[in-house]
């Protein structure tokens, strides 16, 4: 009717369901396992992103679920040891994501209003956003993690990084 031919192959619509609840289910585990959530299942995770706040560890978990991977991202707070788990699983699937102080001192200060805070807090202080950065820094050599640099990349570039360096590792 269409003046097609079958593509013949069987299983087709079997596998494009499965692509589908393979993402719903990477979806569910991300919003799961969302800054923190659930550190007991990081075993279970595919790919594990750490860093400071506002370092878009959410944002990109999520647009990694979307593509199928199971995600989780565990903030880093200076001076507060990371998870135990976090040391306690695959090293080669956590990703450390890092940026320029400058713009980390911008995006906090974007976020303090929303936090209800005031414009002068250690939040947003470039002092403390660099011991933040370095204690990251700390965090990421001690557990031998790969680390990405996200600073004014978009997130489809920063998920393709996280996801090569992930691969390459693990092979």
């Amino acid at each position: 009717m269409l003046g097609k031919r079958p593509v013949g192959t069987p299983g087709l619509y079997r596998k494009l369901r499965e692509d589908y609840f393979r993402r719903v289910e990477a979806i569910e585990f991300a919003v799961g396992h969302d800054d923190g959530r659930n550190t007991e299942e990081l075993r279970d995770a595919d790919i594990v992103l750490i860093g400071v706040s506002r370092a878009g560890k959410t944002p990109l978990s999520m647009y990694l679920a979307m593509r199928g991977y199971k995600t989780a991202n565990v903030p880093l707070v200076n001076g507060i040891d990371p998870p135990a788990e976090l040391l306690e699983i695959d090293r080669r699937r956590v990703v450390g994501l890092t940026l320029e102080t400058e713009r980390l001192v911008t995006y906090r200060r974007q976020r303090q209003p929303h936090l209800g805070a005031s414009a002068s807090t250690i939040y947003s202080d470039p002092r403390e956003i660099l011991s933040d950065l370095e204690f990251a820094r700390r965090v990421f050599r001690r557990g031998r993690f790969g680390v990405v640099d996200v600073t004014s990349k978009p997130i489809e570039e920063s998920a393709n990084e996280v996801v090569a360096l992930v691969s390459r590792r693990t092979e």
